[in-house]
């Protein structure tokens, strides 16, 4: 062990939570990818035994231990379930910024988060995607998305992956900067993030139909970027640090009543994770000011007392809850009451329903076999229940989830929860037909 690892800062701030892991093995029974792995060094009491060799100096920061530390879907389960209260999350996210530092980022990942500090480069290069994105992609059977042309030996495109097809115009580009209502309730900021505002459009305009139908005026941030997880929990700390400021920033401009959320992801970084990113003190008191505006759109429905005068929807339902909604907001509760009180809506509640998807963010992309496995078992809980419609909060899991779906091809569809309110008032609005 190198002396400047051992008197390494970050390493230090290990040791509050190292030392509260009692190897009781509880980490063991949640980790979907230990269910397949079988082994140790998959699990969270593994990870934590290697991180405590490195604060010990008998290990080094080594890309292998690197590789290690990011085999992990970050479903925070380990966290939730910990009987001695370990921060698993945090210390994996800390630890995954040390290594990083010390052995920099894989070449594909430094390009794209580099991107994303250029917000109008990045929105040019997603709309140029777009436009040319047949040339290497092509319609899978049944319209279901898109595949490519030509076995591509990464992230899973030399099977059968299928992704969404990319808008045409992005969400930001559909919807004008202020959607008004007569004699406003209340005036709100949508945080569209990055996949409600090029793949799936048509949920955020739902999101701001339900939004406008409740009396709310919804202001969409010109100047929103991303809202860094991906960069923060790949061990970026320099990009997500400037992309959570900027955001910060641009919603602390606008004298917003609340600051609604239709992805679980963008909801968790900005209402409890931005505050382990951000060093600077005034930024750090904005941002605890906004942190209690930020609400998913369920749970700021139940908030304000949504209009309950929806129209009936015939279909069988289930519902999926995402990671950084069930264990990082708490929001799970809200979406099922919503859902029952739709007429004709029936709700089926699958097995296992807050177990990960196995998506993972880019864990998707750099182990989707393992990742598919993890999503046949959600999958088969599913289809269990009989459902036509399987129904969540986070775009990053219904795009995972579909693809399975559709590789099964399966005749079950995948939306966003906020589709399924707007299509009950949309019943309402047309009597019921």
């Amino acid at each position: 062990m190198k002396k400047g690892d051992i008197m390494n800062p970050d390493i230090a701030k290990w040791q509050k939570q190292l030392v509260k892991c009692i190897r009781c093995g509880t980490c063991r029974s949640v980790c979907p990818i230990f269910q397949f792995e079988d082994n140790e060094n998959t699990t969270a009491r593994g990870k934590v035994k290697l991180l405590e060799s490195v604060s010990d100096g008998k290990l080094d920061l080594t890309p292998a231990l690197q590789e290690r530390l990011f085999k992990c879907l970050m479903c925070k389960a380990c966290a939730a379930g910990c009987p001695s209260g370990v921060k698993t999350d945090e210390l994996f996210l800390n630890a995954r910024k040390t290594l990083v530092k010390k052995n920099g980022l894989p070449l594909l990942k430094k390009i794209a988060f580099t991107g994303l500090r250029f917000r109008r480069f990045f929105d040019l290069g997603l709309r140029m995607g777009a436009t040319f994105q047949n040339l290497v992609l092509k319609d899978a059977p049944g319209g279901r998305g898109k595949q490519p042309r030509i076995p591509i030996p990464a992230a899973g495109f030399d099977t059968r992956r299928i992704i969404p097809t990319m808008a045409d115009k992005p969400l930001r580009r559909q919807l004008p900067s202020v959607n008004s209502v007569a004699a406003p309730k209340a005036r709100v900021a949508f945080f569209t993030g990055c996949m409600l505002n090029y793949m799936y459009p048509e949920a955020g305009k739902a999101l701001v139909r339900v939004l406008n139908h409740n009396g709310i005026e919804v202001v969409i941030p010109e100047e929103q970027c991303c809202c860094g997880t991906p960069a923060f929990t790949s061990g970026d700390q320099e990009t997500g640090q400037f992309l959570a400021e900027h955001n910060i920033n641009v919603l602390a401009a606008g004298n917003y009543d609340a600051i609604i959320t239709g992805c679980a992801t963008c909801g968790s970084a900005l209402k409890l994770e931005y505050g382990e990113i951000i060093s600077d003190a005034t930024l750090q008191k904005k941002w605890e000011a906004l942190s209690e505006k930020v609400y998913d759109i369920t749970t700021y429905l139940l908030k304000i007392g949504y209009d309950t005068d929806f129209g009936p929807v015939k279909a069988t339902v289930t519902y999926h809850d995402p990671c950084h909604l069930v264990r990082s907001m708490g929001v799970s509760k809200e979406p099922r009451q919503i859902m029952k009180n739709i007429p004709g809506l029936i709700f089926q509640e699958m097995k296992e329903a807050d177990k990960c998807c196995g998506s993972g963010g880019t864990f998707n992309l750099a182990h989707y076999e393992l990742s598919r496995k993890i999503n046949d078992l959600k999958l088969n809980n599913a289809e269990a229940t009989g459902a036509e419609i399987l129904v969540t909060g986070c775009s990053a899991c219904r795009m995972h989830i579909a693809d399975g779906l559709n590789q099964r091809d399966s005749n079950m569809k995948v939306v966003h929860t906020a589709e399924i309110i707007d299509r009950a008032y949309q019943s309402a609005k047309k009597g019921g037909k």
